[in-house]
């Protein structure tokens, strides 16, 4: 349109700069016209001048030669001979001055003749004058002669002038007629232009109308364009062929932190890059050599601060580029948590059948040790050697308590209840479990809700912490604990994604340690993953605190900053429940019975262990290796009592179909699970339920008897829930057979081999002793490596050095390469968990290495070596 109304402004002015040109040029024209056209009236008037100037040239020579005649006074002879020459002189010019009219030279020609006849017949009569007063006939004729020629001079001078205003006439009608034109052409120039500017200002006015409409079109477009890239979540900057901003939107530049003053239009591309700095992706800020199309690094991720960016261009129709910049944070942390739950869900399957498959292995050991313990009971060195074993067996059970608690596969047996009874006991505990160094707090707020979680595992968790933050404030510190009601909304919610928005009971562990950088917090809870020392932590402590409160419905936060300290907080859902008090744990005697029992057990080993311990307890003992075959014991019609069944078999039967059939078969049989791995066949939601009796493996045959008891005698009315959480903690609380003294034994006599074992953990240092002294040595034993120098320093006679790698403080690279430079001679074997290649620093050339865990002839290998 406006193109169109530009066009027609164009067209109506050609025209008019036409006419104004043909005007002008009429102008100029009409002008040198009336220049010529004055200048002939003028030459007009010149002329007739002229011719009466002549005329007045023959009066003056009349004059003088009749005041001659009649007074003979010389003195009109002046006038008449100057009357002559100027009569000749003047009819010169008046032939020159009329040269382009042919009849007055005509004239002037008869003039010169005339007047010349004149003068001649003057010039007579002053010859033939006589005396005053006389007249001569001649003299007569002369003067009758000249008076005719007089007369006809008359008659052309007459006719000269008459000629002369005929031409002034013509010329004054036709200097009229041009001042005429000019007028009237001048006037239709001016009418035309006139019209020719109404025309163009009627288009004008049409087109600044189109134009303004089109400007309030563009305005309004514009403003849309605008306010549609200032509400959209990408960054935009679009800059022309020139390398001028042409759009943009302000999330562009909060994106990169840019100032608002490049924001205005025409900020050239240069003035981008200075502000942007060395950043990775200043590149995108240029034009690239080979166009735009063809760069390779069209999109990019980048980092800016906190934001994770995807920064990608494009080419513009007609010369420039586009930047848009993405805020992908959110589909980064997503993802990032997604790989994460994975990661955690993949290690927690791993981690689940490891734990499961090694509760097996620890149920047959454990089982055998109380069988071979019984046998022992006259042999006290004996028997306090398989007490180690089993303490052992109980260390293994709790390692896979933890492997199942990550991999969120133990069987809880939560309890409502309000932590603001049980923080102070916690509080307590601590403050004797850290030490003096540690100083603790506890911050309890007021109108504290209730939470459903099971109360073992919880208080698990909180030492778990707290130990945690112990190792990080070597140098003592202050350890709070902190319990408050909060609401997860749905903002924080969005961001994680495992978390449902709602109400939740916040417990936080705070100390002022060392603090973890950003790529340790991201793994923390990871299983077997620590930043301890070698040897002196599984990994498994805080992947534990993970397992139990996500299986409890609840989430983990863990805030940390390098030298300021860390705080982890626990949010276990509210629940409305009213709170129920702790049942005190069912402390039954070890006793048997005679009842029947068929027990259910895939694994060969399992299961003939766990015979082997009921028929010591004097029960009737039925087994089958699978459901199928129990249910075929079941309908034999055999009275059965309790079945006792594994919850992982082989098999199209599940196990707890196994109980319902059983229970359908034989009303009233008490039902009893043992699993090292929970599945949801008794577990739903990381709970039991309610009607389930689980005796969790490896368990000891005190733990066994007590529960079958409990079982047997009570099986009216019993809690079952209660009891079975019971068990579970009488089980996992079995506490460790003491460790033998670590006092110094001094040298005895007999030429007998000394060494000195070095072993943090009290079970594994005292079996190897007791190995050492079967082998025939004299033993010295030490918990540390500053223990073991000591005893280095006071006994110069020590043959061996037997010691682990991971001690606390001093490691046993460490402690050896210092043996070493105490006595050159000492033979030195370092026990190891790891490979020689993965030795620590420190550990001399000539070390022998001693793979845990190792046997008695494995150990006489080493030493005769």
């Amino acid at each position: 349109m406006i193109k169109g109304a530009n066009r027609l402004v164009l067209l109506a002015a050609i025209p008019l700069f036409l006419i104004l040109a043909f005007v002008a040029f009429l102008a100029v024209q009409f002008a040198e016209n009336e220049r010529t056209d004055q200048a002939s009236v003028l030459h007009t008037y010149r002329v007739r001048d002229q011719i009466r100037q002549i005329q007045a040239d023959l009066q003056d020579i009349e004059t003088g030669q009749r005041g001659y005649l009649i007074t003979h006074d010389p003195t009109f002879l002046v006038p008449y001979k100057q009357g002559v020459v100027r009569a000749k002189t003047d009819l010169q010019k008046f032939r020159d001055m009329t040269r382009d009219n042919p009849t007055q030279q005509e004239r002037a020609g008869q003039l010169a003749e005339l007047i010349r006849d004149r003068i001649e017949t003057l010039e007579k009569s002053l010859a033939l004058a006589p005396a005053p007063g006389m007249a001569s006939p001649d003299l007569m004729t002369s003067l009758t002669h000249g008076r005719d020629v007089m007369d006809k001079i008359q008659t052309q001078i007459s006719g000269g002038l008459s000629e002369e205003e005929r031409l002034l006439d013509v010329r004054m009608r036709s200097r009229h007629q041009a001042e005429a034109n000019e007028i009237n052409t001048a006037l239709a120039a001016a009418i035309v232009a006139f019209l020719l500017l109404v025309a163009a200002a009627l288009v004008l006015v049409r087109n600044n109308f189109r134009l303004g409409r089109s400007e309030e079109q563009r305005t309004r477009e514009r403003n849309i364009l605008q306010t549609t890239l200032d509400s959209i979540r990408d960054g935009v900057v679009v800059f022309d062929a020139s390398g001028s901003l042409a759009a943009c939107n302000k999330t562009f530049f909060e994106f990169f932190a840019l100032p608002d003053t490049l924001s205005e239009m025409g900020t050239p591309l240069s003035q981008f890059r200075s502000s942007i700095g060395d950043a990775g992706h200043k590149p995108f800020f240029e034009y690239p050599a080979g166009g735009i199309a063809d760069s390779p690094d069209a999109i990019q991720r980048t980092q800016v601060g906190e934001r994770a960016l995807d920064i990608y261009r494009s080419a513009v129709p007609g010369g420039g580029m586009l930047l848009a910049a993405v805020d992908v944070t959110s589909r980064v942390r997503a993802e990032e948590i997604a790989r994460q739950s994975q990661k955690m869900e993949a290690i927690g399957h791993l981690t689940g059948g490891v734990a499961h498959d090694f509760n097996n292995l620890l149920q047959i050991v454990s089982a055998n040790l109380d069988l071979a313990a019984t046998d022992m009971r006259g042999n006290p060195k004996t028997a306090q050697r398989l007490q180690n074993a089993i303490g052992a067996v109980e260390r293994g059970s709790r390692l896979t308590g933890q492997l199942l608690a990550f991999a969120r596969r133990q069987a809880l047996a939560p309890r409502s209840l309000n932590l603001s009874r049980l923080v102070p006991s916690l509080t307590d505990l601590l403050r004797r479990t850290l030490g003096e160094r540690i100083e603790v707090e506890a911050i309890v707020a007021g109108g504290l809700w209730n939470t459903s979680v099971d109360v073992n595992q919880l208080e698990n968790a909180v030492i778990n912490l707290a130990v945690n933050s112990r190792d990080a404030m070597s140098d003592g510190g202050k350890l709070t604990i902190e319990v408050a009601n909060a609401y997860l909304d749905d903002s924080y919610a969005a961001q994680h994604a495992e978390v449902m928005p709602g109400q939740y009971i916040m417990l936080a562990v705070s100390d002022t340690g060392h603090g973890m950088p950003p790529e340790v917090v991201t793994r923390v809870f990871e299983p077997f993953f620590t930043t301890k020392a070698e040897g002196q932590g599984t990994g498994l402590g805080l992947s534990q605190v993970y397992g139990f409160v996500k299986q409890s419905g609840g989430h983990v936060k863990i805030y940390s900053e390098v030298g300021h300290g860390t705080t982890i907080k626990l949010y276990l859902p509210r629940t409305r429940k009213a709170e129920e008090s702790a049942e005190n744990v069912n402390r039954r005697p070890i006793v048997g019975g005679q009842e029947t029992l068929l027990v259910v057990e895939d694994d060969e080993g399992v299961r003939a262990a766990v015979v082997d311990m009921l028929s010591e307890l004097g029960y009737s003992v039925l087994k089958a290796p699978n459901a199928e075959e129990a249910l075929t014991v079941l309908r034999s019609g055999v009275k059965i009592d309790l079945l006792f069944t594994d919850v992982v078999m082989p098999g199209a039967l599940p196990t707890r179909e196994l109980a319902r059939r059983a229970q359908d078969l034989q009303p009233g049989i008490a039902v009893l699970f043992t699993s090292g791995y929970t599945q949801n066949a008794i577990v739903h939601n990381g709970k039991l339920d309610d009607d389930v009796f689980l005796l969790s493996k490896p368990y000891r045959k005190d733990d066994l008897a007590r529960k079958l008891r409990s079982m047997l005698d009570g099986r009216k009315g019993t809690d079952k829930t209660v009891e079975a959480a019971a068990i579970v903690e009488a089980a996992a609380a079995v506490a460790v057979a003491p460790a033998v003294g670590s006092e110094d034994k001094q040298p005895k006599q007999g030429g007998k081999l000394r060494a000195l074992v070095v072993e943090d953990v009290a079970l594994i240092r005292m079996t190897t002793v007791d190995m050492m002294e079967e082998l025939g040595f004299e033993t010295l034993e030490a918990g540390t490596g500053t223990e073991a120098l000591e005893l280095l320093k006071a006994n110069p006679d020590l043959d061996v050095l037997l010691t682990d790698l991971g001690l606390p403080g001093m490691s046993g690279g460490e402690l050896s390469a210092n043996a070493r430079a105490l006595r050159a001679d000492l033979k030195i074997i370092i026990a190891s968990g790891y490979s020689a290649e993965n030795a620590s620093e420190g550990v001399p050339e000539d070390a022998l290495f001693l793979q845990k865990p190792f046997d008695l002839t494995q150990l006489k290998r080493v030493l005769e070596s």
